[in-house]
């Protein structure tokens, strides 16, 4: 068949046998230009970057700059001429040119100094990045370099914006204002009179004299509904159900009855899902288990929530503090074990990835998702500096900052849930606890061993403290080890010297004197001052003998000399206790008074040798916390593939209260002035307050879901817009900043949003939904003219609305992965809507067919065909999906094992339940469209079954393949 024939006719080319290899031919002859046209256009400069890449240079690449470049290419200085604080600095390069190459990012001299090639420069030279930092640059260079430009706006003007000023229930449009053929087209065809949504969009249209379409037809409008609030097609029966009743109300009752169904919830549940970046999964976090337990428990509270219509303020604020919350309230009943299943809702913090266990990304993960889930603002472009556009200063970014640093998660999560079998419980427990008292049984075993390490490494911890002194940190180490001891025995040793400080301590007396020396001068004077001293016999009683003597002798002449001294004394005691130990084992003090004094640091009851298992865990060596990760994830393993585990809820606690200080360019290392923990001042009234109850979650969660508020309530019905129309009134759903676009009809969105929060005392003009309710806002959105109009192409409409911004027509969307999955599983009779449970593994076994939703959800490594359908990205909150047409998708679809086995099913339901052909193909159209063919579809799909064979290599038999095709073609794959 010739590449004409073929777009001649794409039914018929589809129906040919052979059209698979004219496909494929066709595919590569279009892809090969596309994709040159597509990596060009990568690899441009970004003249105009969108909010999400200039999001991505302030949270990832701007940081590293600061940290790793800045003190030699920022603004005091620019070694080889190159300034890499502004963008102009950038573009021109160093003495030497360009350092970066839009068309090839990996021969740009930026990457070539980066990855330290062929032994040139080697950039930053203290070190060369880790792999992970690299690639946050080379994404950044493959994006065009994104850079923002100084805010042109000042911080008055911002404020300004419409997004920060009040919502205010706005009139709604006179009739006069719109167009009398509208009205009556729009009311002959429904019955009913124009809602006031469509009064809104009539208005817009009316002024570029345009009018909404007719009205779809009504099997194009349940499969559109049901789609929609679904997720799957509905069936024929259902269908003509609907067609038939006549009764005034047929819309209103089949949108209650689909909202009535807890497919509802499945489907609605997963936009939420996006936003809340749930995955199964934390992302790269070393040798630990990179599982979530029990993330599920999250994403079935999610769906409960929505199948019952929680009012979404309570929803926030039970995802940021139902610990807070259930505080107080009834509990469950006593002996039963069980927490408040609520709980589960803190999942919307701790469900995100965990950037190499890094506590302050974490944090700024949560303060991002909390600020573009529910508020629509980039907080976290505030992290380094105030935000470039937005009125969002640094401060705001440490205020909440402080709220989630008060704020920790316990090892031993709350049971939400009774487990479904008794005896596989019972035997779960007993496999579980023997695989936790093997991890204690190891760590008590270790714990010696850390001790003796603790005492071992005495000296060389109070040179390492010594030289922590300014005036001492140039002194020369020398050490009895190979390496420098670690931090936390260091830290156990520093606490002993604070602790001793004040006290009148004989041995440690003299360290606590010479160590407040002032100048490194005046040390030797110092000691022989101290030496002095102790020829009076009453001086010289205050002063360990062993101490004294040692002194005396070595005349140490700086602090990290005298840690020498000490260091040497005690490793003199630790060997004649050791020998004595070899002799009296029953031994219980040395007989000499002095060395038993000097003993007493090592082994006494305030020795920092003395600790306990608690306190050794932070403390422990890498080769025992690898041996203590390897056995935790045998734990943890049992916890997340067994199926008897009870449910637990993946919560937060408020832990020691932070109070905030800004960290300067976004350095811990570098604290600023303190803040206080608060409220965002462009979202608070006037007399925006610190928050004064614990860590501050509950306070937040009650301003973000404050009518007041603005942000809030446009943020949550822009959304549901978004859901039902493909694109928001605000197109940029989760920035409503400055640099987000407006709103295509302000009106509306403030007349919706004010009725959903009914923030104005006066009653509305017209009956208003429940509050915060998002099942009355679906029935307020869809039984509107607007969005039960046809898809119906107008060229002029077309020419002056290029977008269908003003939705002159109901925009034709693609299935999304999740519906197209659970699409082919419910045609072919298949789909398992159960309910709640442990994710399933394989989303393309064709043996597994649970609901798109349960998947597991791997972060780390996302299934290719979740990439190829623009799966939302796990790493962050997304607001969107990307909405592409690639050729995967297609061949997917003709060469899936997955499609083959729907179809394969879906053509045995048919041909079993009939006895002729025109009857299977009756039902067969019944199952995949929800109608009856058409006598042109008829005579066709006979034609070809006639035609046809069975294929040697996917096995698929005529009927097969004809329902594999009906199941490729667009009536099916998108919505209308």
């Amino acid at each position: 068949m010739s590449d004409a024939d073929q777009s001649d006719s794409a039914f018929n080319w589809l129906f040919d046998s052979t059209a698979g290899s004219s496909i494929v031919k066709f595919c590569l002859r279009a892809l090969i230009p596309l994709t040159i046209v597509v990596v060009m256009g990568r690899l441009s400069l970004a003249d105009n970057p969108s909010a999400e890449q200039l999001e991505y240079f302030e949270k990832q690449v701007r940081p590293l700059f600061v940290q790793n470049c800045h003190d030699c290419h920022g603004a005091k200085k620019q070694e080889a001429g190159l300034r890499l604080d502004t963008q102009a600095g950038f573009l021109k390069g160093s003495d030497s040119g360009p350092i970066f190459a839009p068309e090839n990012v990996d021969g740009s001299r930026l990457f070539d100094v980066l990855l330290y090639k062929d032994g040139g420069t080697q950039m930053p030279p203290k070190g060369k990045l880790f792999d992970e930092q690299i690639a946050i640059v080379r994404k950044w260079l493959e994006m065009g370099a994104p850079w923002p430009v100084e805010a042109a706006q000042s911080a008055t003007s911002a404020k300004d914006h419409w997004a920060f000023q009040p919502v205010k229930r706005s009139a709604i449009p006179t009739e006069s204002s719109v167009s009398l053929e509208q009205r009556r087209d729009q009311r002959s065809a429904l019955s009913t009179s124009l809602s006031p949504i469509d009064s809104f969009i009539s208005a817009s249209l009316a002024e570029k004299q345009l009018a909404m379409s007719q009205p779809a037809s009504r099997e194009t409008f349940i499969r559109r509904a049901t789609v929609d609030l679904w997720g799957i097609p509905p069936t024929f029966e259902a269908a003509c159900e609907f067609v038939e009743d006549a009764s005034p109300d047929a819309y209103e009752r089949l949108i209650d009855r689909l909202l009535a169904s807890p497919l509802y919830g499945q489907r609605w549940g997963r936009h939420w899902l996006d936003i809340a970046r749930y995955a199964d999964s934390k992302g790269y976090v070393f040798t630990q288990e990179p599982r979530y337990p029990y993330s599920y428990t999250y994403r079935d509270y999610v769906i409960d929530a929505f199948n019952a219509d929680k009012p979404f303020d309570r929803f926030v604020t039970e995802q940021l503090a139902a610990d807070l919350l259930v505080e107080g309230e009834q509990k469950p009943p006593a002996g039963s074990g069980m927490s408040d299943p609520r709980l589960a809702a803190l999942g919307f913090l701790t469900v995100g990835r965990r950037y190499l266990n890094n506590n302050q990304d974490i944090i700024d993960d949560r303060i991002d998702v909390v600020s573009r889930g529910l508020l629509g603002l980039t907080v976290g472009c505030a992290r380094c500096h105030d935000h470039k556009f937005d009125p969002i200063p640094t401060a705001d970014y440490y205020s909440l900052y402080g709220v989630f640093s008060s704020t920790t998660e316990p090892d031993d999560l709350p049971v939400i849930g009774e487990a479904k079998n008794p005896a596989a419980y019972q035997a779960f427990l007993t496999e579980l606890a023997n695989r936790e008292a093997a991890v204690l049984k190891y760590e008590q075993e270790s714990l010696p061993k850390l001790v003796n390490e603790i005492r071992d490494v005495a000296g060389d911890a109070l040179q390492q403290i010594a030289r922590q002194n300014p005036i001492w940190a140039q002194s020369s180490l020398v050490l009895n080890g190979s390496n420098d001891p670690r931090a936390p025995l260091v830290q156990r040793w520093q606490d002993l010297l604070n602790k001793t400080a004040s006290q009148q301590h004989t041995v440690l007396g003299p360290w606590h004197r010479l160590a407040k020396v002032a100048k490194a001068e005046e040390f030797s004077a110092e000691v022989n001052s101290l030496i002095e001293s102790w020829s009076h016999e009453t001086e010289a009683a205050l002063v360990n003998p062993l101490v004294r003597q040692a002194i005396i002798e070595q005349k140490p002449t700086t602090l990290v000399e005298l840690a020498r001294v000490y260091g040497k004394l005690l490793r003199d005691v630790q060997a004649e206790w050791s020998d004595l130990q070899k002799t009296m084992p029953d031994a219980k003090l040395l007989p000499n008074s002095a060395a038993e004094e000097v003993r007493q640091l090592l082994y006494g009851e305030g020795s920092p040798a003395n600790i306990t298992l608690d306190q050794a865990r932070p403390a422990f060596g890498r080769d025992i916390k690898n041996t203590v990760t390897k056995l935790k994830r045998k734990v943890d393993d049992l916890r997340v593939t067994s199926p008897d585990a009870p449910p637990r809820a993946m919560v937060v606690r408020d832990g020691q209260i932070h109070e905030p200080v800004i960290f300067i360019r976004g350095n811990a290392g570098r604290p600023g002035k303190p803040v206080p923990r608060q409220f965002l001042e462009i979202a608070s009234a006037s007399d925006r307050k610190p928050f004064a109850k614990g860590s501050g979650r509950l306070e937040l969660a009650e301003a973000i879901v404050d009518p007041k508020n603005p942000l809030t309530a446009r943020v949550f019905v822009n959304r549901i817009w978004q859901h039902h129309f493909g694109v928001g009134l605000v197109p940029t759903p989760s920035d409503f900043g400055m640099r987000g676009m407006p709103p295509s009809h302000p009106q509306l969105l403030d007349w919706l949003a004010a009725e959903t929060t009914n923030a104005e005392v006066q009653p509305s003009p017209v009956s208003s939904p429940r509050r915060w309710s998002l099942k009355s806002m679906h029935r307020l959105v869809m039984t509107s003219a607007v969005y039960r109009q046809s898809s119906t192409e107008n060229p002029v409409a077309r020419g002056i609305d290029p977008e269908n911004r003003l939705l002159w027509r109901m925009p034709r969307q693609r299935l999304d992965f999740e519906a197209l999955r659970d699409s082919l599983l419910a045609v072919s009779g298949k789909l398992d809507p159960s309910l709640e449970g442990q994710p399933f593994d394989g989303v393309m076994n064709p043996s597994k067919s649970r609901r798109t939703i349960y998947t597991f959800i791997n972060r780390n490594d996302l299934p290719g065909i979740f990439r190829a359908f623009d799966f939302a990205d796990t790493d962050s909150s997304a607001a969107e999906r990307p909405q592409t047409t690639v050729p995967q998708q297609s061949l997917f679809a003709m060469n899936s094992p997955f499609v083959h086995e729907q179809a394969r099913r879906l053509a045995a339901e048919c041909t079993s339940s009939a006895t002729n052909d025109t009857d299977r193909l009756r039902l067969l159209y019944q199952r995949v469209f929800s109608r009856i063919p058409t006598a042109g579809e008829q005579r066709m799909a006979l034609q070809f079954l006639s035609e046809s064979q069975t294929t040697e290599t996917e096995k698929l038999s005529p009927w097969d393949r004809l329902a594999q095709l009906l199941l490729m073609t667009n009536e099916f794959t998108f919505v209308d």
